[in-house]
């Protein structure tokens, strides 16, 4: 069977595998099924190939530019998004716009909350079914590892704060990320009868669409870190409720990363989002616009405008 046959239908069995059945999401693999520069964070989630489908353009012309794998709170860049010899980057929201023009020569394009390009992982009509079953459901978003980064927190301590909220909703789901998947870091949560459920793979074809399915599900959002899932939630009208807890992170390879002093924009989301109830203010919405881009959305149109002009011939 040759690569591109046996790629098509291993997408197609990932395409049915559920967002609770772990040890399949476990088995799945970098399929390397885009095609784009090397060494860029364009394959990450799938992300460009996404935003060409969304803008009806040839998914196998790569793009000459980079995109900014998520949205970073922190006043950084990191060098392997930047150092292609790229004019242009995509990135999430007015915030980020900003750090990317103080610390490099890049010029940046606001896009807004990636997830808005992304079909949902399962029809309207699955989803109802689903939310009929769970009843009002609140999604637990952990601060998560990634490759080349580690992630510590009390987990116990966080199951505190769930707890708390627990008899507001019928169903807990915890999203937990791949690379905690793999460390068995769900198990605690399992234990207190939680649902765990995870979006696969970041390198998986599908792995938007089922985050996308995920927060489809779901109500409420209660995390512990500022990460990108929470301009995900915000673009999806769901209510943050942002839990203060001390995080340690093991990043060996932080000499990649560009950084400004004293620019952060952590308390400011404990400030918006720190509240003890599930509600989506209007203070919260005018933040959202210039953290996560909300209102930066782009229509098919406007899209095909920015990306015909960066597929690279």
């Amino acid at each position: 069977m040759n690569w591109q046959i046996f790629n098509k239908n291993r997408i197609e069995d990932y395409k049915r595998i559920d967002v609770a059945d772990l040890k399949r999401l476990l088995s799945e693999k970098n399929l390397h099924v885009y095609s784009e520069i090397s060494g860029t964070s364009n394959t990450t989630y799938g992300i460009a190939h996404h935003l060409k489908r969304y803008a009806e353009i040839d998914t196998n012309i790569p793009l000459n530019c980079t995109l900014e794998h998520g949205l970073c709170f922190m006043g950084t860049v990191c060098q392997s998004e930047v150092s292609h010899h790229n004019s242009r980057i995509l990135t999430i929201s007015p915030y980020r716009e900003k750090i990317i023009k103080e610390l490099t020569e890049l010029i940046p394009v606001v896009i807004g909350p990636y997830i808005a390009y992304v079909e949902n992982y399962r029809p309207k009509e699955y989803i109802d079914e689903v939310k009929k079953k769970n009843g009002r459901t609140l999604l637990v978003m952990p601060s998560h590892s990634i490759q080349g980064m580690n992630v510590e927190y009390d987990i116990k301590q966080f199951i505190q704060e769930i707890e708390k909220v627990k008899t507001e909703f019928d169903t807990i789901l915890v999203c937990v990320y791949y690379e905690d998947l793999k460390k068995g870091l769900w198990k605690l949560y399992r234990e207190k009868g939680y649902g765990i459920v995870s979006a696969g793979n970041t390198g998986s074809p599908y792995f938007l669409n089922r985050l996308k399915y995920i927060f489809s599900i779901s109500d409420a959002v209660i995390a512990n870190g500022a990460t990108t899932g929470l301009a995900y939630a915000m673009h999806m009208q769901k209510p943050i409720r942002l839990v203060r807890q001390n995080i340690d992170f093991d990043m060996p390879c932080h000499n990649n990363v560009l950084e400004l002093e004293a620019e952060s924009q952590v308390e400011n989301m404990h400030k918006y989002f720190g509240g003890k109830e599930f509600v989506l203010s209007e203070k919260q919405l005018e933040y959202a616009d210039y953290i996560f881009g909300l209102n930066r959305v782009k229509s098919k149109e406007e899209m095909r405008k920015i990306l015909l002009p960066l597929l690279k011939n």
